[in-house]
């Protein structure tokens, strides 16, 4: 339906937080707008006529602007009607180099179908051990879109394996490498969009673009993906762009 490499734009100096969509040649497809005085959290999504496609609420009850108190870890992407459509959410997700990385319990049952003692035992030590591997590997924030609230899983969006590796380093590192002169606006993240499972072939590929003065992504196109499945993954993909462009401005800031 679009055609790619779609560019996401975000002006040099506006008033809250704002996302431009475009098609490859130009033309606008979709404008995600954060006001930067609410008193929830809240944004809307216009199309290219300039009518409200979505409305996104947060799970916050309450802000008081958004640089300052902005407290939700989920979003409802809801048609004008209220319906809600979506729902995406972040958490820390354990990183794929690290997937397989654990101990496969022993059966609790025995050979002639009686619970074995032993492999009871051994079956609680394994768990209690995958628990704390699964405390201390590396993870990565990641988005995850459902169809809705705690209901099944459309897709996510991932921190490619190198910008992942850049959240494991200490908060305290990562700042003082974005404070070097020009490192912030260096840093060229990147991340995947899959559909269903974590670690499912990536479709689209979200890249940020080095330039002294604007922030810009293109969206490439890697994989299979239909039109229906477009229409909800582009709003989707442009919202986790603005979460990720405000947490490294966050970090300069310190």
């Amino acid at each position: 339906m679009y055609r790619y490499p779609l560019k996401l734009e975000f002006p040099l100096v506006s008033l809250g937080r704002q996302v431009d969509v475009k098609n490859g040649d130009g033309g606008f497809i979709m404008r995600l707008s954060d006001p930067f005085i609410s008193f929830k959290d809240s944004m809307t999504i216009i199309d290219s006529r300039g009518n409200v496609a979505y409305n996104v609420n947060g799970d916050s009850p309450f802000r008081m602007l958004f640089r300052f108190a902005s407290a939700s870890t989920q979003w409802t992407i809801a048609a004008p009607d209220g319906k809600a459509v979506l729902f995406l959410d972040d958490y820390w997700a354990r990183m794929e180099e690290f997937k397989d990385v654990g101990i496969q319990p022993p059966s609790g049952i025995g050979a002639d179908g009686r619970a074995d003692i032993g492999g009871v035992l051994g079956n609680v030590a394994a768990n209690m051990l995958n628990n704390r591997i699964g405390q201390n590997v590396p993870s990565r924030l990641v988005y995850r879109i459902m169809d809705q609230e705690d209901g099944n899983v459309k897709g996510w969006i991932v921190p490619s394996p190198g910008t992942g590796w850049f959240d494991f380093l200490p908060y305290s590192t990562r700042i003082k490498i974005l404070n070097l002169p020009f490192a912030a606006r260096a840093y060229a993240p990147s991340y995947e969009f899959k559909i269903g499972g974590l670690y499912a072939p990536t479709v689209l590929k979200l890249q940020k673009q080095r330039d002294l003065l604007f922030d810009k992504y293109t969206l490439e196109k890697i994989g299979e993906l239909s039109d229906a499945d477009e229409r909800w993954a582009i709003p989707a993909i442009a919202m986790a762009a603005m979460f990720e462009r405000q947490r490294v401005k966050q970090m300069t800031d310190w």
